[in-house]
């Protein structure tokens, strides 16, 4: 269970964990989607009624305001880990699939490939699921919600890289890096 052992083998646990990934992305693109196409007083009710659920059961004054950015990020923080995953996995199931011939030597480990990967992937995403927006009766696509949507991107790119190191630290190992 693991990297193949010689360059004609793969391994099934990374392709089916690829697989999963993916189609677990995929589906949470599809509800960030679906999220996004409400009407605007159809996604205001949603945020309302959280709003009450939240000031009722846990005696917490939150706003509606803070409800919808606070979603932004929960969305594209589980985005974030999805696609991690998902372009790692990929990257696994062969030996002969690794990035490490890409042409882009600012990158010096596929974990970092990774990485950058996962940022360019997530935050094109978010662009386009803001300007979806501009389509949507009652809704307006914003800069500003990219940027929150950044916000959740970024918090979990930085604890995905804290876990590798501190994993790596446990190993008594090192980055690999490319030459």
């Amino acid at each position: 269970m693991g990297r193949a052992k010689n360059s004609s083998e793969f391994s099934i646990f990374y392709l089916i964990a690829s697989i999963l990934t993916w189609i677990l992305t995929v589906g949470w693109m599809l509800l960030i989607f679906y999220l996004s196409s409400e009407n605007g007083s159809d996604s205001t009710m949603r945020s309302s009624e959280f709003v009450v659920y939240i000031n009722q059961n846990f005696g917490i004054e939150i706003t509606e305001m803070i409800v919808r950015k606070s979603t932004h990020i929960i969305e594209f923080t589980v985005l974030t880990l999805l696609t991690f995953l998902s372009i790692r996995f990929t990257n696994m199931i062969s030996p002969h699939t690794a990035y490490s011939e890409s042409p882009v030597k600012m990158i010096k480990s596929d974990n970092e490939l990774y990485i950058a990967l996962t940022l360019w992937f997530t935050v094109l995403f978010s662009v386009l699921d803001e300007y979806h927006q501009l389509f949507v009766t009652g809704r307006s696509g914003s800069i500003l919600d990219v940027c929150i949507d950044l916000i959740g991107i970024v918090v979990m790119l930085l604890i995905i890289r804290l876990v590798f190191t501190l994993y790596l630290i446990k190993l008594g190992k090192s980055e690999v890096r490319y030459d």
